[in-house]
């Protein structure tokens, strides 16, 4: 700044000396004033704006630099699926062929600290269905079938980052059994989910593979991984409020023995007097055990529910097992079969449905590009309604037998 000024004094000198050489002393000596007020003036602007650049300067260095917010990821789950049934016999009415947006789950995840983390999930392929249970009372929406599938709130407990304990409060899957709860949609060997996870209860819950309301604890310590929680339901409850003061205990535990690799073994069960009323005295009962480990891929599971209305009135109680074995032929290429039972009420001789599933899965690229194809046989119920109310299930319902091709792209990313 100072040597401007200099430079701008000398050249305004240099000028005036040309300018005033030419002229008379009097009119020299004005010339010379004048350009001398105009030096004064300039000197007098080049140091405000010095003072400026100097002032800016230091509350620059007072005020902190504005940081980034918190990074969030986006992921997704696209899943179109066409459904053909080659026949169908028994007293529910048939069902046409059809194109079906099967999942369009769009989640937003993310870390604010290395303890603090959240998330949420919508679907927007979820088709709004009702809940029909026996007379009098009337039909009510299924919240199940709202467009919020999750929102979860996450607390690190441990103050390391890998392993430890979580406490989640929000919306999320209840932890029973191993394929509802601990395989992703993403990742099924096949199309649907077994019958056990896929029929629902008259009062718009299920067995597992369902989300809840409330709060849980879930970690792993050596061989052991455990979750277990307080839910306003077994799902009857999502996405709205509790319907009474009691509430539903649901948990699992599984092992992993390090001397089989592959090998899981576990359990998982809920209890609660939940649901509208008159309220639900409800009880679930899961055992699982699954390897995976090399071309190999083989699980069971054994399920048993009881449901009995608080003051009396018909039971409601289910039994389901199946077992599912597959191999890899080819890194790309995966056979799968299945077979499935469900007695859908234990407490009515010959309410059991039967499926014997045969699927092929080609991985494009892992589970993010893969397209399946699954032939699914169902020996059904032959009863319209076993349960008043129960739903799901899919291939035309519970009652009807039935042979269905289904084929499913997927893209996940």
């Amino acid at each position: 700044m100072n040597r401007l000024k200099t430079v701008n004094g000398v050249s305004l000198a240099a000028i005036a000396a040309v300018l005033v050489s030419t002229l008379p002393a009097q009119a020299q000596q004005a010339e010379i004033d004048a350009l001398k007020a105009q030096i004064a003036d300039l000197t007098e602007r080049l140091g405000k704006l010095e003072l400026t650049a100097k002032d800016q300067a230091s509350a620059d260095k007072k005020t902190p630099p504005v940081k980034a917010k918190a990074p969030a990821t986006i992921s997704g789950l696209l899943q179109v699926q066409a459904n053909t049934l080659f026949s169908q016999k028994g007293p529910s009415a048939p069902v046409s062929d059809t194109f079906r947006l099967r999942r369009a789950e769009i989640k937003i995840s993310g870390k604010i600290t290395n303890r603090i983390a959240g998330w949420v999930m919508f679907d927007p392929a979820k088709a709004s269905t009702l809940i029909t249970p026996a007379a009098p009372a009337a039909p009510s929406v299924n919240q199940a079938s709202n467009v919020l599938q999750e929102l979860v709130l996450s607390y690190h407990m441990n103050s390391s980052e890998a392993g430890g304990i979580y406490l989640d409060a929000g919306q999320y899957k209840i932890p029973i059994g191993y394929e509802g709860d601990q395989i992703s949609s993403s990742a099924l060997p096949l199309i649907n989910r077994a019958l056990m996870y896929t029929v629902r209860d008259p009062l718009g819950g299920g067995y597992g593979d369902i989300r809840e309301t409330g709060m849980r604890v879930r970690g792993e310590r050596g061989i052991v991984s455990y979750d277990a929680g307080v839910y306003n339901g077994f799902g009857d409850r999502q996405n709205t409020t509790a319907a009474s003061d009691a509430k539903a205990i649901i948990g699992r535990v599984s092992l992993k023995p390090k001397s089989m690799p592959g090998f899981m073994v576990g359990i998982s069960g809920g209890k609660g007097s939940t649901g509208a009323a008159p309220r639900n005295d409800r009880q679930i009962i899961n055992a699982f055990a699954t390897y995976n480990k090399d071309k190999w891929l083989a699980f069971a599971e054994l399920l048993q529910g009881d449901s009995q209305p608080l003051g009396g009135g018909a039971t409601r109680d289910v039994r389901s097992a199946y077992g599912t074995l597959g191999y890899n032929f080819t890194p790309k290429l995966q056979g799968i079969a299945r077979y499935d039972y469900m007695d859908v009420d234990r407490n009515n001789p010959g309410f059991t449905v039967k499926d014997i599933s045969l699927g092929m899965n080609y991985y494009i690229k892992g589970n993010n590009a893969k397209i399946q194809a699954n032939i699914v046989h169902r020996n059904g119920t032959g009863v319209a309604a076993p349960i008043a109310g129960a739903s799901g299930a899919g291939l035309g319902g519970l009652a009807n037998d039935s042979t269905a091709l289904i084929v499913q792209g997927q893209v996940a990313f």
